[in-house]
């Protein structure tokens, strides 16, 4: 049951919307139906209703249920939220659900709460829930394989062992810790602030996407290896302040760590070497993707600068590098010269000035000078790098 955006004024579309609910639901009967979805923004005049049609939906047998009240502007209705009707399951239709998606509902699960014993697949957004009962809610749903928690606010740590769970989101919400306990997770999405995180237990874990939007390199080589100690492939989005960093001995290392995406908002230019540390604390790294999102001004001649260098650091499984919107300046250089000269087993380096993923008119240049602009990052990758690629290996400048 969805909406029609077409209605005119929002209370006379909110009427319209039930009442189709209602002759819909009421044409069903007893039907049986596998998915029930109620999408519609929410107005207090769905109060009265909503539980009737979460009771049908009982009644129906529904495997997969869907609430998703979303409103078209959440400040006019934020402290309003339909609580949803635990009351209305019993354990039967319990233990029938096995996908549930809310949007901008409220739980409150009871004391007595006995949970979903075959669900698979809980996605919440927009949810007002505490601590408490977000962990009651997950603790009692003992085969859950997919978790999607977004602009959800508990505020508190959330620590919970989920062992069939598989994926886990979560994503613009206030939690404070999160530690999930589940040794069979393979992908793990998170976008918002750091926060402490404990993954370790997940010998599974095979793919793992974070953004940030303000993360230290020194937190992103120490702390985040320590969270997520099995993890095999990492794309790491931040806005990242770099600073002369060199990774302690004896840290905690991304051990099983075979692939590394790094796109980089990033202040701090002249230290874009210490990059580098990530090769240190990935071992075992087989392929890495760089993509700058900031624009650089290429190195000229004239400035007479040299092209600094770190201890050499032998790296003996790094095969294929790709570094975008490489621009041509010394600490580009630098970093990429650090690789090609570590890299024994390198097979492969490719640098691409085009930055990927940003509006190319941000270069503030008329095409004519944007084109010049990436000669000149081409002119350089070729200049400094060329020579510095093991023989046999592939360099291309695209």
């Amino acid at each position: 049951m969805c909406a029609n955006s077409t209605t005119s004024s929002k209370e006379q579309r909110t009427r319209v919307f039930i009442a189709s609910a209602n002759a819909v639901l009421k044409q069903c009967g007893a039907t049986a139906v596998e998915e029930f979805q109620i999408k519609f923004p929410f107005d207090n005049l769905l109060v009265d209703h909503l539980n009737n049609w979460v009771k049908f939906a009982v009644l129906s047998r529904a495997k997969n249920l869907a609430i998703e009240l979303e409103p078209e502007d959440l400040r006019c209705c934020k402290h309003d939220r339909h609580v949803f009707p635990f009351e209305l399951f019993d354990k039967q239709s319990m233990s029938r659900l096995e996908a549930i998606h809310l949007g901008f509902v409220s739980l409150k699960a009871q004391p007595n709460f006995s949970g979903f014993p075959n669900l698979k697949a809980l996605d919440l957004r927009i949810v007002d829930v505490s601590s408490n009962d977000l962990q009651l809610v997950l603790s009692s749903c003992s085969n859950l394989e997919r978790l999607s928690i977004v602009m959800c606010h508990p505020h508190d740590g959330i620590r919970v062992s989920l062992p069939r769970r598989q994926h886990l989101h979560v994503a613009h919400s206030c939690i404070n810790k999160i530690h999930f306990i589940s040794k069979n997770l393979r992908t793990f999405v998170y976008d918002g602030f750091m926060v402490p995180l404990d993954l370790s237990e997940s010998l599974q874990l095979g793919h793992v996407e974070m953004k940030f939007p303000s993360l230290t390199l020194e937190h992103a080589i120490t702390e985040l290896p320590r969270a997520m100690l099995h993890a095999q492939n990492l794309n790491l989005s931040a806005g990242m302040t770099l600073k002369v960093f060199y990774l302690p001995e004896g840290v905690t290392k991304f051990s099983h760590l075979k692939y590394l995406q790094l796109r980089l908002y990033f202040s701090g230019q002249d230290n874009l070497l210490s990059l580098a540390s990530f090769l240190k604390g990935a071992p075992l790294l087989e392929e890495l993707d760089i993509h700058f999102l900031r624009r650089s001004f290429p190195l000229n001649d004239f400035e007479k600068l040299s092209i600094r260098s770190l201890p050499p650091c032998r790296h003996g499984h790094l095969k294929r590098v790709l570094i975008t919107g490489f621009h041509g300046a010394r600490g580009e250089i630098e970093l990429a010269a650090h690789v090609a000269d570590n890299s024994t087993r390198l097979q492969a380096l490719v640098i691409d000035p085009v930055m990927r993923g940003v509006n190319r008119n941000m270069l503030t240049l008329t095409p004519e000078g944007r084109a010049m602009y990436w000669d000149l990052a081409r002119k350089n990758a070729k200049k400094y790098l060329a020579r510095r690629v093991a023989q046999g290996a592939r360099f291309d400048v695209l």
